[in-house]
């Protein structure tokens, strides 16, 4: 199992070619996208053909994970292909501009789904968000867990305790205030799973955290980076 960073950024790119929230898994000829930020649709298509991306997975719907699902569509239509959208249902105007499309099969999703892609399964859990946010695990012959956005929760330890890898949102800065983790949670998090492969994304335009995880064995996620699970 493979894992590329799109983008790393939330709540917004970063100047240059810094790109919003998103994630590319590829396993056995099938790949996953996880969240669709802004800028991350032609990273995305330089990465693999289209064609063979089936499915996208969205944690919740803030701009800055949903964005470029809207010129997609475009990209779609012209070449007459479908994917399948893995999300929680909302009765919302955004759900609605979204979603509502031909050349995108809705699946609704919450912590009882069970979806199977290939020699993969796929399981949810709700994060804590200022909006309704699910995280991933991903199982196959290793296991990962993409968090979404989500400040720390009990099921956050759920997330740990099965998957070799966890994709988290883990990097704002001390003290931040923000509906986030931040690098105190993301070092007491290596302390309790010593075992599990922290990459920490979502990370501010403004700040890198790389310097204040040094020595904990946390990975700082690397826009273009591709990560063996």
């Amino acid at each position: 199992m493979k894992l590329t960073v799109l983008g790393k950024y939330g709540p917004y790119g970063k100047a240059g070619d810094g790109c919003a929230s998103s994630y590319l898994v590829e396993n056995d000829g099938e790949y996953i996208v996880l969240d669709m930020g802004s800028g991350t649709l032609a990273r995305l298509c330089d990465r693999v053909d289209i064609k063979k991306v089936k499915h996208i997975f969205i944690s919740h719907l803030h701009f800055d994970h949903t964005s470029d699902l809207l010129p997609f569509r475009y990209l779609l239509e012209e070449q007459s292909h479908k994917v399948n959208i893995y999300t929680r249902l909302e009765d919302s105007e955004w759900y609605k501009i979204l979603f509502n499309h031909p050349n995108f099969n809705v699946v609704n999703i919450d912590e009882n789904s069970v979806i199977d892609i290939g020699n993969m399964q796929l399981r949810f859990l709700p994060m804590k968000h200022t909006v309704p946010c699910f995280a991933i695990i991903i199982k196959g012959e290793k296991t990962m867990c993409y968090t979404g956005d989500t400040l720390y929760n009990d099921n956050i330890d759920k997330c740990f305790e099965q998957s070799d890898l966890v994709l988290a949102d883990c990097s704002k800065p001390s003290g931040c205030t923000a509906p986030h983790m931040t690098v105190d949670d993301a070092r007491r998090l290596a302390l309790k799973y010593p075992n599990t492969k922290i990459i920490a994304t979502h990370q501010s335009a403004s700040y890198d955290p790389a310097d204040d995880l040094k020595g904990t064995g946390i990975i700082s996620a690397q826009q273009g980076g591709i990560y063996q699970i």
